[in-house]
Parts: C-alpha cells; structure tokens; sequence
C-alpha cells in the first residue's frame, strides 16, 4: 500500500471517525433526550403512581363511606318497617276506637232516648200529682171553712151555754141570799 491510499485510507477512517463521532454524539444527543424523557416519563410514571395511591385511598374511603350509607339504609329501611307496623297498630287501635265511639254513641242515644220518654212519662205523672195536689189543697181550704164554721157554732153555742149557766149560778145564789 502507498503512503496515498494510506493517506486516503485514514483520510475515509478520520472521516468515518468524524462521521461516527457525529454519529455518536447525535446517538449521546438522542440518549441524553431518551434519559431525559424517561426520566420526565418516571416523573409522570411517580405522578400518576401518587394520583393512583391518593385515588386508591380515595376509593376505599368512598368503598367505606357506601357501606355506612348502606348500613344507614338498611337501618332506615327496618325503621320504616318498623313505623309502618307501628302505623298499622295505631290504624287498627283508632278503628277499634271508632268502633267503641260509635257503640257508645248509639247506646248512649238509646239510653238518652229511654231517658227522655221516662221524662216524659215523668213530666205528665207530675202535672197529674200537681192537679191533684189542687184538688186537695181546694178540699182542705173547704174542710178548714167547715172546720171554722164549725167551731164558730160551737164557740157560740158553748159561750150560750156559760152564759146560761152563769145566769142559772146567779140566780141561785140570789134565790139563796134571799132565803137566807
């Protein structure tokens, strides 16, 4: 080989050289933006990784959070249960209830109605006694005129009587004291 294509020889290797060094530091170029980008795709990888744990907390919070609200369902649920038995129980008691109002309600207007014609019957027994009292009280102001007109004939009869045997006393002690 001459000294010229050793020359050229390393002239291409230099340029070869050349080229692989702009090869080399256009493939350190591409790792360098390859480790930055993985390094900004760790970064969003370790973001995402966060959002994930804080979305996976959030998750069992909210897991947590529907078990209590359907604990609180299920006890809303036995509640209103529990409020419509007791509602039937108070519908049957006030049905009951109106059953005995009404009862009573009609005895008591039966017994109200037996009240008022023994009233009655009562009112037109007091308006006879009433009538007969009249009567009576007429009889007994007859009774005592008879009773006064009666007396009076025997005061008079009986003042007659005293005066005559006043006068019968008189007139004999006068015959005596003329005797004597």
């Amino acid at each position: 080989m001459t000294i010229e294509e050793i020359t050229q020889a390393l002239a291409t290797v230099a340029e070869n050289q050349a080229r692989h060094s702009a090869d080399i530091a256009e493939i350190d170029r591409m790792l360098a933006a390859s480790l930055q980008s993985q390094k900004r795709y760790d970064e969003r990888l370790a973001a995402i990784g966060d959002i994930m744990h804080h979305l996976a907390d959030k998750q069992l919070k909210n897991e947590e959070r529907f078990a209590e609200t359907d604990k609180r369902f299920a006890e809303l649920a036995a509640a209103q249960m529990r409020y419509e038995a007791r509602q039937e129980h108070l519908e049957t008691f006030y049905r009951l209830f109106e059953k005995f109002v009404m009862d009573f309600s009609n005895e008591a207007h039966e017994h109200f109605t037996e009240t008022d014609k023994r009233l009655a019957e009562l009112a037109v027994a007091q308006a006879k006694t009433d009538e007969q009292i009249k009567g009576l009280a007429i009889a007994q102001a007859r009774t005592d005129e008879q009773i006064k007109t009666m007396l009076d004939h025997n005061s008079s009869a009986l003042a007659l009587k005293a005066k005559k045997k006043q006068a019968k006393k008189s007139a004999s002690k006068a015959t005596k004291k003329k005797r004597g």
